[in-house]
């Protein structure tokens, strides 16, 4: 009799779930998915695709923002960010503040020097460090950059759009004074603040800011 009754429970259970298919020792260490395969297969690359998503959108910038012109407050270069952006703030501690950026937008961290915010195309769009003063710096499109020769010493001066890599106006000299000492500063900023009167502003004159505005 004790023999008999394992033989009657598997058979008992073999009736009561004829589908249950157990052919070797493989499918009986692991149960069938009654969902099918597919189902797991899409769930798990779901998950992980949301979670990548989550962690690259992600950024921690530091709590205080480099007033550019024309701003009042953090709360109101932060409320703009939001509107030419279309970036949300998740959350505040300390020093700190996580943003959620569209995507494509990623903070590097390069070997030496201050973390670059770039947009979806590459393009430097903030830049901070990583002290606890530290402060967000807001870029904008066009900018008067400093170009120097590498073999006279000497210093130039250039118009740049940032969006497209552009070159939009040169000094006519070279002079061994950089930056604003340059003998064409004076005439490039007046160029670019005819040309431009709202470069100034890092959130305008974007191309996604102009539109995101609209």
């Amino acid at each position: 009799m004790k023999n008999g009754k394992p033989k009657r429970t598997r058979r008992d259970a073999d009736g009561l779930f004829p589908d249950l298919q157990q052919s070797d020792a493989h499918s009986a260490s692991r149960p069938d998915n009654p969902f099918g395969e597919e189902t797991a297969r899409t769930s798990a690359r779901r998950e992980r695709d949301e979670a990548s998503l989550w962690k690259d959108n992600l950024v921690t910038l530091p709590a205080a923002i480099e007033l550019p012109p024309g701003y009042e407050s953090v709360s109101h270069v932060r409320e703009s960010m939001e509107r030419a952006w279309r970036m949300k703030w998740v959350r505040e501690s300390g020093n700190e503040v996580v943003a959620e950026f569209p995507e494509g937008w990623a903070a590097i961290r390069p070997a030496s020097g201050a973390v670059e915010l770039r947009d979806a195309s590459g393009v430097v769009r903030a830049v901070y460090g990583w002290a606890g003063d530290a402060e967000v710096r807001l870029l904008p499109r066009y900018r008067v950059e400093s170009q120097e020769n590498s073999s006279s010493g000497l210093g130039s001066l250039l118009v740049r759009d940032r969006e497209n890599g552009q070159i939009l106006e040169r000094s006519s000299t070279w002079s061994a004074q950089t930056g604003t000492n340059h003998p064409d500063w004076a005439r490039l900023s007046a160029w670019l603040d005819k040309q431009y009167p709202l470069h100034r502003d890092p959130l305008r004159l974007w191309t996604d800011c102009e539109a995101n505005r609209s």
